[in-house]
């Protein structure tokens, strides 16, 4: 049995005694320019999530944690939110400090399913299951090295 794509799970995964350090908090919608527009913020384009199906533009608040502003390019994970919970938070960008093979042994050792390795808007990453399709989500990142921050 898997266990869901909790704060509980995300603990499991991490190195012990470590905080989730948040790239950038999910904004699922259907309309990435009027979300951008409504906030005053500007954006950089990533490279789409295969894994939730969506494109990606990330913003920069003055204050808070970046903003991955997620908009659907295929039926996947971000069109379901959409469907089910509407526009809004959808879930959390965690870096991997001590890359995903750690975390796949983690996750496996605590019972926890991962999504197949993809690259996306911030590097290699996996898609944390055994929640709803529909969200929240967690995905864990690990970034090549020598990554600038978008």
């Amino acid at each position: 049995m898997t266990r869901p794509a909790t704060d509980d799970a995300l603990a499991a995964i991490l190195p012990p005694g470590t905080e989730p350090q948040v790239l950038a908090v999910i904004w699922a919608t259907v309309d990435t320019d009027r979300v951008l527009a409504g906030v005053g913020l500007s954006g950089v384009d990533l490279a789409d999530d295969r894994l939730l199906g969506a494109s990606v533009r990330l913003a920069r608040p003055a204050s808070g944690e970046p903003i991955a502003v997620l908009e659907p390019r295929t039926e996947g994970r971000i069109a379901a939110t959409l469907a089910r919970a509407g526009e809004g938070p959808a879930g959390r960008y965690i870096h991997a400090a001590d890359g995903l093979l750690n975390v796949a042994a983690r996750a496996e050792a605590a019972g926890v399913a991962l999504s197949r390795r993809e690259d996306g808007p911030f590097g290699p990453s996996v898609l944390v299951l055994g929640g709803a399709p529909t969200g929240p989500h967690l995905v864990i990142v690990e970034r090549p090295a020598g990554t600038i921050d978008p």
